[in-house]
């Protein structure tokens, strides 16, 4: 038997759910407000924003750098107001890409941050945890596109595209380049990549996406990635070769393409391309790094391509 209180309790809520349903039918725009209460556990909330920036109903957006239209549309404009910047003064979530958020830069309302990429080294992750504040990201959202960067430094890197270029400009400038076209093409000849090996450290998304197209290229192909989740095993390519470090990886490689995230602090990825795994890089190799700078020892590769042919 239902207790009376529980009885009548479910009989509201059905008589509400009902009703609820009966104006959704009858309009588009729906009638009851977002629940968009701000307190969600951050202690004491003592200052707010600018409360004109507020509409009552909505959940506020903050966003950082040139977000997408076509994400944004994900958020319909009856539930949801998106601001840029200082604009939001009492955001519930904050979107981003590459710009480096700071702790002041998040309103005590704030609730959620996403990164529009994959990495998240541009948010205080330890301190937004501490702040009960959860950061997500969105791997694999721009694999295309940088696997598109990867594959166009592979070919100028071994066709000496920009070198011929600037060859032909400066030859145009001189009023030499009509009779000196044919003559001088030969010093910009360079190799086919056809044949040549691909080394990939990290074999995520982009990673993973690159290896298969570099075998449609024609080219032998090893990877590494000591994390490599089952999901992305099955989007490699049956030829691939895989290390068990990367030296051994990068050893015989014409090209290294690093596909990691960039990881702060203890156990992090810092520098993680450091003397030993440069001082494995054969004469003549070509580094394409799409991923963060930080990742490779900047002194240990100098010095390889001070005493090598490297690119």
């Amino acid at each position: 038997m239902i207790p009376t209180t529980l009885a009548r309790q479910t009989v509201s809520k059905t008589s509400l759910i009902a009703s609820t349903t009966k104006r959704s039918i009858s309009s588009t725009t729906p009638t009851l407000l977002a629940d968009v209460s701000v307190e969600h556990g951050r202690g004491d909330w003592k200052t707010y924003g600018d409360i004109t920036s507020y509409q009552p109903g909505k959940f506020q957006v903050k966003t950082y750098n040139k977000i997408s239209p076509l994400g944004l549309q994900k958020f319909p404009n009856v539930q949801y107001d998106i601001k840029e910047g200082d604009e939001a003064a009492n955001a519930h979530a904050i979107l981003l890409r590459s710009h480096k958020l700071q702790e002041e830069e998040v309103p005590h309302t704030v609730r959620a941050i996403a990164r529009c990429g994959a990495g998240t080294n541009n948010v205080p992750v330890a301190r937004m945890t501490e702040l009960g504040i959860p950061v997500f990201n969105t791997p694999g959202a721009n694999a295309n596109a940088v696997k598109e960067l990867v594959l166009a430094g592979m070919l100028l890197g071994s066709r000496r595209i920009v070198g011929g270029i600037n060859h032909m400009t400066s030859l145009g400038e001189q009023g030499l380049a009509k009779e000196r076209v044919e003559k001088d093409k030969a010093l910009f000849g360079g190799r086919e990549i056809k044949g040549k090996t691909l080394a990939v450290i990290g074999l995520g998304h982009i990673g993973a996406s690159t290896a298969r197209d570099a075998e449609h290229l024609g080219m032998n192909v090893v990877g590494y990635d000591p994390m490599l989740s089952i999901e992305n095993a099955l989007k490699l390519p049956r030829s691939i070769s895989l290390s068990d470090s990367m030296c051994n990886a990068v050893r015989d490689a014409d090209y290294i393409s690093i596909n990691i995230p960039y990881i702060k602090g203890e156990g992090g990825t810092h520098g993680i391309i450091g003397k030993d795994v440069v001082g494995s890089f054969k004469s003549g190799a070509v580094l394409l790094n799409f991923a963060r700078g930080e990742l490779v020892d900047s002194e240990a590769l100098k010095e390889h391509l001070d005493g090598n042919d490297g690119r």
